[in-house]
């Protein structure tokens, strides 16, 4: 029971960060002018390299930490308060282009393959996701097993290909206002993962 508690409490704020929603929009533009086979070619690729790059990070987050001398406190409030930005712009309360800049995006429509750059990093393996997953390596008292932290990023970026796979589905049915709506739901939610994080982060400077 415990697992899995832990499971979906570590699971939900990671597919809300990597947001394949509000991201949807983003790779069907970049991969309009591509085959269905092509598409699902690059959400695959995708998927798999966020999926590697968190990977990477939920092993070697420990390492990572001690190597640059950041205390977990300040990752949590400098996390937290990453999260939070990035919930504001799901809320759609401040513009966008936290994640990427325009030059990005329109380098990604010009681009023939998306799917490493500005797909896998920074839109999916983004400082939020990464963060994620090194304050949760790290929490005291209660940090998450890393086979369990690193079976949450694989199932996380298998919703993200979900997503991808079926995202000219997902958009019809769905529609941007549909799309709109459910990512300022997961916007709200972030929003208070994001206090709880830097919450946590005060509590331990005390």
């Amino acid at each position: 029971m415990h697992t899995l508690e832990c499971l979906m409490t570590t699971l939900i704020p990671l597919v809300i960060i990597m947001d394949p929603l509000g991201n949807l929009p983003f790779f069907l533009l970049f991969t309009e002018r591509n085959t269905p086979s092509e598409r699902r070619r690059t959400a695959a690729i995708a998927s798999l390299t966020a999926c590697i790059i968190l990977v990477f990070f939920g092993i070697t987050g420990d390492f990572v930490l001690r190597f640059f001398g950041i205390g977990l406190p300040a990752f949590q409030l400098g996390g937290g308060f990453i999260f939070f930005m990035y919930a504001l712009q799901m809320l759609r309360l401040i513009p966008g282009g936290l994640k990427t800049t325009s030059e990005e995006e329109e380098e990604g429509m010009s681009k023939e393959n998306v799917a490493l750059v500005p797909l896998a990093t920074p839109l999916l393996a983004g400082p939020g996701a990464i963060t994620a997953v090194l304050v949760w390596q790290q929490t005291p008292g209660k940090p998450v097993d890393t086979a369990l932290l690193v079976g949450v990023i694989m199932i996380a970026c298998l919703i993200v290909y979900v997503v991808f796979h079926f995202g000219g589905s997902i958009s019809r049915v769905m529609g941007v206002g549909g799309i709109r709506v459910v990512t300022r739901l997961m916007g709200l939610l972030l929003a208070v993962i994001a206090v709880e994080f830097m919450v946590s982060g005060f509590q331990q400077i005390r």
